[in-house]
């Protein structure tokens, strides 16, 4: 039963930045992550953000630039150590981050309008496990 959680949890968090609002600036899987990851946690440098994705730093580096390019990231010096550079969201990247949340949020609307009554209550008042249960995941 787990299992089946783990794999439908997967698919939909797959499925979702891809298929819904993707038609507005979609960005590359990889800066995607690394979009959702500083919205949530700001004034990371790039070697934290390539140890919390398991990617190389090279490669984070380079998505940077071009989310910098983009106007979506900004680049700030550490206040304790000028040598590191802080990663944070820009006022486009969040106003993004929000238009694409409000997608989401329609089109789900849109589809759990088609399942039956009792599954969509199910589904709805399981958002706040499913919420703490990625808590327990970071």
């Amino acid at each position: 039963m787990s299992k089946d959680l783990a794999v439908t949890l997967f698919d939909l968090a797959w499925l979702l930045p891809r298929t819904i609002g993707a038609e507005a600036g979609r960005l590359p899987h990889s800066e995607l992550e690394m979009m959702r990851l500083l919205v949530r946690q700001p004034g990371l440098s790039v070697s934290e953000v390539a140890s919390a994705l398991e990617l190389q730093s090279s490669n984070v580096s380079t998505a940077m630039r071009s989310l910098v390019g983009r106007g979506l990231i900004e680049r700030r010096p550490d206040e304790r150590d000028g040598r590191v550079t802080r990663l944070y969201p820009t006022g486009t990247a969040i106003a993004h981050r929000d238009e694409q949340e409000a997608a989401w949020g329609e089109e789900l609307t849109r589809r759990l309008a088609q399942l039956p009554a009792d599954e969509r209550r199910r589904l709805l008042a399981a958002a706040t496990a499913l919420e703490s249960l990625a808590g327990l995941l970071r």
